[in-house]
């Protein structure tokens, strides 16, 4: 496994008939429920790819239309981001992408299926700049063990934000995690 950093200025509850024909992009997950049958979700077998914090969604639609062969999974926990995201989606008429409503850790560790997703996208997460506030980030080691606990042998974490201490934080912890290593960008960025 491995991830790619930078920084920039750097059986779910669904409409399993709709969900399946493209025109219901929403899954909703109860307590109790189990970890996601993708093949059930998007009504086929191709890969899986996740971006969590999607909000307006450019990057997921844009990424999914280019990509017909991948389902993707869109995670957001803004009701105000996720209403528009999945308005954006609904227009796109990219049919192979999934929203969640939810906070992503806990969707990481209970609900995605151990070695089997492609990619996991998180780009530009809050910060928490404010040394109180810091163990509300998201990045932090068991988020890094349930990324590799579900990515694919040879799967990648692609992670961007603007705030350099975060980043620093997050490129010194993901070596700690078993089973990532660091890859450099040109390396990776065939596989894009």
């Amino acid at each position: 496994m491995s991830f790619k950093t930078e920084t920039e200025n750097s059986s779910a509850d669904f409409k399993q008939e709709d969900a399946g024909h493209g025109t219901d992009y929403e899954i909703k997950i109860r307590e109790g429920e189990e970890a996601f049958d993708w093949n059930q979700l998007f009504g086929n077998s191709r890969p899986v790819e996740i971006e969590i914090g999607c909000g307006r969604g450019m990057f997921i639609i844009k990424r999914a239309l280019e990509n017909p062969q991948i389902n993707f999974l869109g995670i957001e926990k803004s009701a105000r981001f996720f209403r528009m995201l999945k308005e954006r989606v609904g227009k796109s008429g990219a049919h192979n992408i999934r929203l969640l409503r939810t906070e992503a850790a806990y969707l990481m560790k209970k609900f995605v299926p151990a070695n089997s997703v492609l990619a996991v996208h998180l780009y530009f997460p809050d910060p928490w700049p404010k040394k109180r506030h810091r163990k509300r980030r998201l990045v932090n080691g068991s988020f890094f063990e349930s990324v590799a606990r579900v990515l694919l042998p040879g799967g990648l974490l692609f992670f961007a934000t603007d705030f350099q201490d975060y980043f620093d934080e997050i490129v010194a912890m993901a070596p700690s995690c078993r089973g990532l290593t660091r890859e450099s960008n040109e390396k990776l960025s065939h596989r894009m």
